[in-house]
């Protein structure tokens, strides 16, 4: 069930905003997106279990090439397909956000292990990614989006705003795991970011129908074909690392799942920090992450058959 709500969320979302909008665009005007980005990183920091991180000195070197692949070079691949591309602002500055912030929380994780991967060594790279990845996020966006005059912004402004609603919730989250006093309830804990996620969509939509209803059929195409080629050349990046140093196929498999894949919360802290219309922009993330979900579950469900198919011939 927990893997078919996120996507059926977003799909409800995007049907009550476009049909009726001002109940999500009163509560956006509120004030509460961010709010609801606290939230999600508040539950995933207390889902955090900071002590099955493994110590292995081959994960340095797969953590800096992670690094590197993630945070450092997809930002300026996304610009330059944008760029090549043409695409308008609003889609420009979605697919730029959505190619600079770090790895899923947890799809990531989910689909190493399911190709027969490394999780814990997944997990590990995770949570450096993000946490590594707030510092990172202001500069590469000015290098990026400010460069090419999509946005203007504040580097510094954006990295006190990703501390307060990323950085500073994840980290009590942790704290709060530790604490014997709070026992969150499993149902909340597993639903509650990713009903945030949807109650942020539905109040970013609801504010920006009726730029919405003017998108084409081809600026989606393009905003696919964008989405995939910066998904596929990371990982094609991530696997051709393993020619540079020697690792087992599980912690590659690792790198090759977290650094290739973006994640959807921390997109939308961005966007809400920026002074901007998002709507186009929201729908660019939310495309990019649907269609890095599905390409990664047919990818890691045919490494697994042939995994055990590999076995099987032993």
């Amino acid at each position: 069930m927990k893997s078919y709500f996120l996507p059926l969320g977003l799909t409800l979302a995007f049907i009550v905003a476009w049909l009726v909008p001002w109940p999500g665009r009163v509560l956006g005007e509120l004030g509460l997106i961010p709010w609801m980005v606290v939230i999600i990183f508040l539950v995933n920091g207390y889902q955090t279990r900071v002590h099955r991180i493994p110590k292995e000195k081959s994960l340095i070197v797969t953590a800096l090439l992670a690094v590197a692949i993630n945070l450092l070079l997809s930002p300026f691949v996304g610009l330059h397909l944008v760029t090549q591309f043409e695409l308008p602002d609003g889609a420009a500055l979605g697919l730029v956000v959505m190619s600079s912030v770090p790895a899923t929380l947890s799809s990531g994780i989910v689909m190493t292990q399911l190709a027969g991967g490394d999780g814990v060594k997944a997990l590990a790279l995770t949570i450096m990614l993000n946490l590594i990845g707030v510092f990172i996020l202001p500069l590469t966006m000015q290098a990026t989006l400010g460069s090419a005059g999509i946005v203007e912004l504040s580097p510094l402004d954006m990295l006190l705003q990703l501390i307060q609603i990323v950085l500073m919730p994840f980290v009590l989250g942790m704290l709060l795991r530790r604490s014997e006093k709070l026992q969150a309830n499993p149902q909340v804990v597993k639903y509650l970011p990713s009903l945030c996620v949807v109650a942020t969509v539905w109040m970013s939509i609801s504010s920006s129908t009726d730029t919405l209803r003017e998108i084409s059929v081809g600026l989606l195409s393009l905003i696919l074909l964008c989405a995939g080629a910066v998904h596929g050349l990371l990982q094609l990046l991530c696997w051709g690392s393993r020619r540079l140093y020697k690792v087992d196929r599980a912690e590659s498999i690792a790198l090759l799942f977290t650094a290739s894949q973006k994640t959807l919360p921390v997109a939308i802290g961005v966007l809400t920090a920026m002074d901007h219309p998002a709507g186009l922009a929201i729908v660019a993330c939310i495309l990019f992450h649907f269609l890095q979900l599905f390409w990664d579950a047919i990818l890691a469900s045919r490494m697994a058959q042939g995994r055990i198919a590999g076995a099987g011939r032993q």
